[in-house]
């Protein structure tokens, strides 16, 4: 062994030392799309962002709550995940500078076990030797997962101690057409650390793919305890009440019923339909819905600590049951 391979050794030696206690990967568990490309820098080095555990150290979550390959957990530099259309730079360690050191795209299983064969020229990552900050060619960077791992010309390979890189890229399915905004500006495009991709998560009102879909239901329409049925009709979302026998009308705010003499006590009584009618609660008053025979009974007064003027709510109180 030459003094300046047993140098080298030293060198990777002491770098593994300073590796020891900080292996827990920085990350987001769930990230969202970014509408501008950015570039990201990784070190390749021993000194830092080495961990081994592929769960607790390398993404930071619970190992009970994922499915992933288990065999994953060697040591290697702290996954990355990128956008499709991020630039990836590679910033080679100085110490290594000296031994020609290429990076190789390799397959899951070589990356697991290190490559012990010889490579072919399209493997390499970069045309020449990695000396200071380097650009990852975009072909390299298509969507899905790709590992890579050392190469050197002479010296040891460090790949078991972990330089090897597992870089998985996602692509967004957030929009209808390409100019369209994401998500419809109804809801986020997000990505879970597991997921392939990124996808729409809709705000409360809204559903579909990419949020397109008004919820109508969710403004609750459907009044006195009716259900609400989402209809759809042509390029627009509508709706249809199930109403309680009591009731009628597109909204069941009708009652069945026709007036009669002080049906709605302090109010107005009008017939809507041959079959249905409505009380106007006079200024003080509302119904009570769920209490037979009280139209328009009750009295409102103001309610300071609510901070509402409770006589608002006489006409969206005024249904009631008919005396019939």
């Amino acid at each position: 062994m030459t003094p300046k391979t047993t140098l080298y050794m030293v060198v990777c030696f002491l770098q593994l030392c300073i590796v020891k206690g900080q292996t827990i990967c920085e990350r987001q568990i769930i990230a969202e799309w970014r509408v501008e490309p950015k570039h990201v820098v990784m070190e390749w080095t021993l000194r830092r962002n080495i961990c081994t555990d592929f769960y607790s150290e390398c993404w930071n979550v619970n190992k009970n709550i994922t499915k992933e390959d288990k065999n994953l957990s060697v040591p290697q530099i702290c996954p990355v995940q990128l956008q499709l259309g991020d630039s990836l730079f590679i910033s080679s360690e100085p110490s290594f500078q000296s031994y020609g050191m290429n990076l190789i795209n390799v397959s899951k299983e070589e990356f697991i076990n290190c490559p012990k064969t010889i490579f072919l020229e399209e493997q390499q990552i970069f045309v020449c030797q990695v000396r200071g900050l380097h650009k990852v060619d975009p072909t390299w960077l298509s969507v899905g997962t790709h590992y890579f791992a050392e190469l050197h010309k002479r010296g040891p390979h460090l790949c078991n101690m972990g330089l090897r890189l597992n870089v998985t890229v996602k692509q967004q399915l957030c929009q209808e057409t390409p100019n369209a905004p994401l998500c419809s500006k109804h809801g986020r495009c997000l990505s879970h650390v597991w997921e392939k991709q990124y996808s729409c998560h809709c705000f409360s009102q809204y559903s579909g793919k990419f949020c397109q879909n008004f919820n109508v239901c969710s403004t609750k329409p459907c009044h006195n305890d009716a259900s609400c049925i989402e209809k759809s009709e042509g390029t627009r979302n509508s709706y249809e009440c199930a109403c309680p026998p009591e009731f009628s009308g597109k909204n069941c705010t009708e009652i069945v019923g026709q007036c009669q003499p002080h049906t709605c006590f302090n109010g107005n009584c009008s017939n809507v339909t041959p079959n249905t009618f409505l009380c106007e609660c006079d200024k003080g008053f509302t119904g009570n819905v769920s209490i037979a025979y009280q139209r328009c009974y009750i009295s409102v007064v103001y309610d300071s600590d609510m901070g509402i003027n409770c006589l608002n709510l006489c006409l969206n109180m005024m249904q009631i049951i008919s005396l019939t």
